[in-house]
């Protein structure tokens, strides 16, 4: 093959001024390092994107704020749910804060479902189908992806001063399906894992139960707002009822954990304290049945009680929005193991033998941590 000498032409002669073999193989050389490095910035991105989607779906990536996040470190339980009260203000008193939390440790733990332990509507329950509360303090707060799931709710005493029946009706489950309220009812849930085959026999139970129409001052002639009683039209029938359905329905539970829900206080050392009439009429049967957990809210705080003279756990998740209205000091024997003051909500992951409770802040900042086994 002939080898062309190289030799400058002027550019008149031909109208372009030739490369000669050096320039050639310069350029060559150019655009296969342009190759090379194009090729390695794609692979980079692309495994800096597949990182990003892997930490996002792990719930360890945070898109809003583009920062890598503290995962709740636990191992994997068969069922995780998360629970808040006292939050339906329309996103003021920092309840978007708290829902934003509630997403992102919704995401790190593949919830279930979330529980609300009343007060769902501040100040007065929702008046009617059309009332915008119920879109502004739930369906546009509580937006991320996690929590689009189940929620099962109570009613508060605030939920009482509104239209009750609306509230466990259908009506806003139509408007919102992941919206059920009912007074009382209860829920199961298997233990096993999803690497269990056959019949899997370990099993929670979460009892929930209507709590307001057991405090005394309500019914007082003396109560100067109205509550709606609708649906009750003799307190202390329903009120025996409700009792020894929760007492049969305990007793005859045959699940590994039992966790008691309502909207009051049973103990407290929060500004309403306990509730005289819970301690009275509920507590005994929790105590007699061997109740795990009795989880509450109505108090505006994160609580965990457990006193010497009682086998209940007592935990206050009532910190949905606004708080800071006081703990008090207490005693030895009240049995206070941790309480905060501020805006919050709980994270429950169970397995068969294992339960544990994280209480978390508005920050996302992990407070304290409840371990229970069996």
């Amino acid at each position: 093959m002939e080898i062309v000498e190289t030799k400058v032409i002027p550019d008149e002669e031909v109208g372009l001024l030739q490369r000669n073999v050096e320039e050639v193989v310069e350029i060559h050389a150019w655009r296969s390092l342009r190759y090379v490095a194009i090729t390695v910035v794609a692979v980079l991105i692309g495994t800096i994107f597949g990182c990003a989607v892997s930490l996002y779906l792990s719930g360890a990536y945070d898109f809003e704020t583009f920062a890598l996040e503290a995962t709740v470190a636990r191992p994997k339980h068969p069922l995780n749910f998360l629970a808040v009260g006292d939050w339906g203000r329309e996103g003021t008193f920092n309840q978007t804060m708290v829902a934003k939390q509630m997403g992102r440790v919704g995401r790190q733990l593949r919830i279930n479902f979330v529980v609300s332990v009343g007060d769902n509507f501040y100040q007065a329950g929702l008046k009617g189908p059309h009332d915008t509360k119920f879109k502004n303090s739930f369906s546009k707060v509580y937006t991320a992806r996690s929590l689009q799931t189940q929620w099962f709710a109570v009613l508060g005493n605030h939920d009482y001063l509104g239209d009750t029946l609306l509230q466990i009706g259908d009506i806003l489950t139509q408007k919102d399906s992941r919206w059920f309220c009912d007074r009382s009812y209860q829920i199961k849930y298997f233990l096993c894992g999803t690497s269990h085959i056959g019949y899997c026999s370990k099993f929670v139970e979460l009892f929930f139960i209507d709590t307001t129409p057991f405090v005394n001052d309500y019914w007082s002639a003396a109560q100067q707002r109205t509550f709606d009683w609708r649906g009750i039209d003799l307190r202390e029938e329903y009120l025996h009822e409700q009792l020894q359905n929760l007492n049969s329905t305990l007793e005859s539970s045959k699940a590994i954990w039992k966790i008691v829900i309502g909207h009051h206080t049973i103990r407290s050392l929060g500004r309403h304290g306990d509730t005289q009439e819970m301690v009275k009429h509920v507590l005994p049967i929790l105590e007699k049945q061997n109740v795990d957990v009795y989880l509450n809210g109505h108090d505006h705080c994160l609580q965990h009680i457990k006193r010497e003279d009682s086998n209940v756990h007592f935990v206050t998740s009532g910190a949905g929005s606004k708080s800071f209205q006081g703990l008090h000091e207490g005693q030895p024997e009240d049995g206070l193991q941790f309480g905060y003051d501020g805006q919050g909500f709980v994270s429950v992951s169970m397995g068969a033998h294992d339960l544990r409770i994280d209480f978390h802040d508005a920050l996302g900042q992990n407070l304290y941590q409840l371990d229970l086994h069996k």
